[in-house]
C-alpha cells in the first residue's frame, strides 16, 4: 500500500509538471500603440515612427495602397512591459496581427485570460513537412550552345525547361529585384556557385541573431534546405550552376527548426516575411508548405484550405496586398486526391503556388492537387520538381537527387524575379497572370498542374516590350565606350527610336545617340541586339536607353531613368536601400572570375575603419589602389578594369584599421583573380 501511495503522488507530480510545460500561444491585443502620422507626412517620417522602408512605401504605392495602415502600427509598448512584469518572454511579435507570441505554462495563461487588453488566445500552430526520399535519374551532360551567354553545365535541363535561359540571353537576370527567401538556414557565404549573391539582410528566427547557417545546436542537415532552395533562385556558377536571377538583391529568413519532430512554426513564418515587406522586399520565395500538426494538436483539415483560416495564409494574402509577389509550394501530400491535398500557404488568395513536374513535364506523383476549399484554382503554375541540380551546404557541392515542390517553386520565383526586372511596375497579380497566361496549360487549366509549365522568355513579353536591365559594356580600341541592350517585344520596335541618352555632368544634360540593330533575334519585330559607341570623356559617362514599339508605347532602361542611370564602367545602378550591418570583415571573390576587362570586387565592414583595396600582379608589384579612405559600415563593390594589363593571375588585398589606429583590428585578407583577353 505504501508502494502504491508513493506511485501515485509520483505520477500526480508527473501530471502536475506535464501541465506546467509552456506551450507557444499567439496573444492577441485589442488596442494599438498610435502614431503621429497623416496623410502629409513625409516617407522619411513614417519609416523613422514604423520602419517600413522608403523602398516598401514605393512598392505600396504601386498596387494603390496607402502608405501606412493600423496594421504597422507597433503593438502596445505598454502591453509587452506588462508580460515582462509577468515573468514572461515574448518570442515573436507581429503589427499585421496585433499579436505576439510567448511561451506560458497552465497558471500564466489563466493570469493572462485575465488582462483587460488581451482579446484572444491561440495555440501556435507548429506543422510537419514531409520529405521525399531521393531520386536516382541517369546523368546527362550538355555542352554550351553558341547561341547562348552562359554554360549552365547540369543546370541547363530545368533552366531549359522554364525558358529561362532566353531570358539570360537578352540581358535579363533579376537585376533591381530583391528577392526573399524563408527557409531551414542558408550556407550562402561557402559555396562556390552562391559566394557573389548579393545578400543585403539576412535574421535567424529561431536564435534570434543575424545569421542564417547552421551554428550552436543545430542539426548538421539544418541548413541544407534552405541552401538548395536558394541556389535555384539566384546561384551563378559558370559551367555547373546558373540560375534564373543572380543579379538579384536577397534577404533571408531562417524560420524552420530541422531537428525536432516541430519543424517550423507558423509564428516564425509570419514575422519573418513581416520584416521582409518592412524592408521593401518584391518577391518571396516558401518552399514551406504544411497541413499536419505535430502529434496532440488538431490538424487542419480541407474545409480549412480558404486562405482566410491558417495564419500563414493569412500573413501571405496581406503581404500579397501590400504589393510583394509571393511564390509558395503546393505540398508534396500527393496528386489527383479527394479531397484535395493542397497545404497551407499555398492556398492563400493573390499568390503563386506551385506544382512539380519531371523533366519531360509529366506531372510529379507526390505534386499536391486543387482547388482550394473555396473553390479557387490552384496550383497556378508548374516548374521541375524531380531531380533538380542545385547547390549543397558544401564548397562546391551540388546535387540532382532530390525531389518535392520545394525545387519547382524557387525556379517560379527567380523568373518572377526576371519578370519584375524587366517590368518593375507589375502588380502580384500582373505578375501572377503573366506566368499563368504564356504557361503550357494556359488554355486550359486544372486542378492538377494549374495553368501548365512556366515559360520565362514568354511571361516577361507578355507585359510589352523589354529592354536589357544589364547591358553589355566594352572599351573599343580608342578607349571609347562601345554599349549592347537587347529590346524585344512582340509587336514592332520603331528602329529609329531605339537611342542612348548620356551624361557627362550628373544629368544637367543628356547626349542622345541613335542605336543601331546589331543582331537580330527576331526579324519581324525588329527585335534584337542594338549598339552604339559613346566617346570617352575625363568622367565616366551614366546613360539610359529608350525605345518605342509599333503600339506608341516608350519604354526605358533604366526603368527610373533619368533618375537612375547605368554607369558606363560597372553597367551598375548603385546598391539597394537595405543596409545590414556586417558581423565580420569579409573579402569576397572577384565577379566574374575569369573576367575581360573589368571584374568587381566586395567587400564587407563591420566598424568604421581605414580601408585599403590594393591590386597586385604575380611577381608582387602594385598595379593600382582601388580604395584607400575611411570607411562606414556596410557592404561595399568597387570595380576593376584590366584594361591594358597583360593576360594572367592578379591578387588584390583588402588591409584595414580602426580610424584610431589600434593594430588589433587589423584585418588583412588576399585573394586571386585572372585576366583572360
Amino acid at each position: 500500500m505504501k508502494t502504491l501511495f508513493f506511485i501515485c503522488l509520483a505520477g500526480l507530480a508527473v501530471l502536475a509538471s506535464s501541465q506546467e510545460k509552456p506551450q507557444k500561444y499567439w496573444i492577441y491585443f485589442s488596442a494599438k500603440e498610435n502614431l503621429p502620422l497623416s496623410k502629409s507626412s513625409l516617407p522619411s517620417e513614417i519609416t523613422a515612427l514604423t520602419g517600413v522602408s522608403e523602398r516598401a512605401l514605393q512598392r505600396r504605392a504601386k498596387v494603390g495602397q496607402q502608405m501606412v495602415t493600423s496594421e504597422d502600427f507597433p503593438v502596445s509598448a505598454s502591453n509587452l512591459t506588462r508580460f515582462t512584469g509577468l515573468g514572461i518572454t515574448i518570442e515573436n511579435t507581429s503589427r499585421w496581427f496585433n499579436a505576439v507570441t510567448a511561451y506560458l505554462t497552465v497558471s500564466q495563461l489563466r493570469q493572462i485570460k485575465t488582462l483587460s487588453f488581451v482579446r484572444s488566445i491561440e495555440p501556435v500552430a507548429t506543422f510537419t513537412r514531409k520529405e521525399l526520399p531521393p531520386v536516382e535519374l541517369p546523368i546527362k551532360t550538355f555542352s554550351k550552345q553558341a547561341a547562348n551567354k552562359f554554360s549552365y553545365g547540369l543546370s541547363q535541363a530545368h533552366m531549359a525547361s522554364i525558358n529561362a535561359i532566353a531570358v539570360h540571353n537578352i540581358g535579363i537576370s533579376g537585376r533591381g529585384v530583391l528577392v526573399g527567401m524563408l527557409d531551414t538556414g542558408f550556407r550562402w557565404k561557402i559555396h562556390e556557385a552562391m559566394l557573389n549573391m548579393k545578400v543585403v539582410a539576412e535574421y535567424d528566427f529561431i536564435q534570434k541573431d543575424n545569421n542564417t547557417a547552421n551554428e550552436g545546436t543545430d542539426a548538421l542537415s539544418q541548413d541544407s534546405h534552405g541552401t538548395s532552395t536558394m541556389s535555384l533562385v539566384g546561384a551563378y556558377k559558370i559551367d555547373q550552376l546558373v540560375s534564373p536571377a543572380f543579379s538579384a538583391n536577397f534577404i533571408l529568413g531562417k524560420t524552420e527548426y530541422v531537428p525536432s519532430e516541430t519543424n517550423t512554426e507558423e509564428d516564425n513564418w509570419v514575422a519573418a516575411i513581416e520584416w521582409m515587406e518592412s524592408q521593401g522586399v518584391d518577391v518571396v520565395s516558401s518552399s514551406l508548405g504544411y497541413k499536419d500538426f505535430d502529434a496532440g494538436q488538431k490538424s487542419y483539415v480541407y474545409a480549412d484550405m480558404n486562405g482566410r483560416t491558417a495564419t500563414t495564409s493569412k500573413a501571405a494574402t496581406i503581404a500579397a496586398r501590400k504589393g510583394v509577389v509571393v511564390v509558395n509550394a503546393m505540398g508534396n501530400e500527393g496528386a489527383g486526391l479527394n479531397p484535395p491535398s493542397l497545404t497551407t500557404p499555398a492556398d492563400a488568395d493573390s499568390i503563386i503556388s506551385v506544382g512539380a513536374v519531371s523533366g519531360t513535364g509529366i506531372l510529379a506523383g507526390f505534386s499536391s492537387n486543387g482547388p482550394t476549399s473555396d473553390g479557387r484554382m490552384k496550383p497556378d503554375v508548374m516548374a521541375h520538381g524531380i531531380g533538380t541540380y542545385a547547390a549543397t551546404p558544401s564548397t562546391n557541392k551540388y546535387s540532382g537527387s532530390s525531389q518535392g515542390t520545394s525545387l519547382s517553386t524557387p525556379l517560379v520565383a527567380g523568373v518572377a524575379a526576371m519578370i519584375l526586372s524587366a517590368h518593375p511596375e507589375l502588380t502580384p497579380i500582373q505578375v501572377r497572370d503573366a506566368l499563368r497566361n504564356s504557361a503550357s496549360n494556359a488554355t486550359k487549366p486544372n486542378n492538377d498542374i494549374g495553368w501548365g509549365i512556366i515559360d520565362a522568355y514568354k511571361a516577361v513579353l507578355s507585359s510589352g516590350m523589354a529592354i536589357s536591365t544589364d547591358p553589355e559594356i566594352s572599351l573599343t580600341q580608342d578607349s571609347n565606350f562601345s554599349i549592347g541592350v537587347f529590346v524585344v517585344s512582340k509587336s514592332t520596335v520603331k528602329k529609329d527610336s531605339v537611342r542612348l541618352y548620356y551624361t557627362t555632368n550628373d544629368g544637367v544634360t543628356f547626349t542622345p545617340l541613335t542605336m543601331t540593330l546589331s543582331e537580330i533575334v527576331d526579324s519581324s519585330t525588329n527585335s534584337g541586339r542594338y549598339s552604339a559607341v559613346m566617346p570617352k570623356s575625363a568622367v565616366t559617362p551614366r546613360f539610359y536607353v529608350r525605345a518605342v514599339d509599333a503600339t506608341n508605347i516608350s519604354r526605358r532602361s533604366p526603368f527610373a531613368a533619368p533618375t537612375e542611370l547605368y554607369d558606363a564602367k560597372t553597367g551598375t545602378t548603385g546598391t539597394m536601400s537595405v543596409n545590414p550591418v556586417p558581423s565580420t570583415y569579409t573579402l569576397r571573390q572577384n565577379y566574374p572570375n575569369p573576367f575581360n576587362p573589368v571584374t568587381m570586387i566586395s567587400y564587407d565592414i563591420p566598424r568604421t575603419s581605414s580601408v585599403t583595396l590594393t591590386v597586385y600582379d604575380l611577381l608582387g608589384r602594385e598595379v593600382t589602389t582601388l580604395v584607400n579612405e575611411v570607411k562606414t559600415f556596410g557592404r561595399y563593390s568597387v570595380p576593376f578594369n584590366g584594361t591594358g594589363l597583360a593576360s594572367g593571375v592578379y591578387f588584390y588585398r583588402l588591409q584595414t584599421r580602426q580610424t584610431d589606429g589600434r593594430i588589433t583590428d587589423n584585418f588583412v585578407e588576399t585573394k586571386r583573380m585572372m585576366l583572360v583577353k
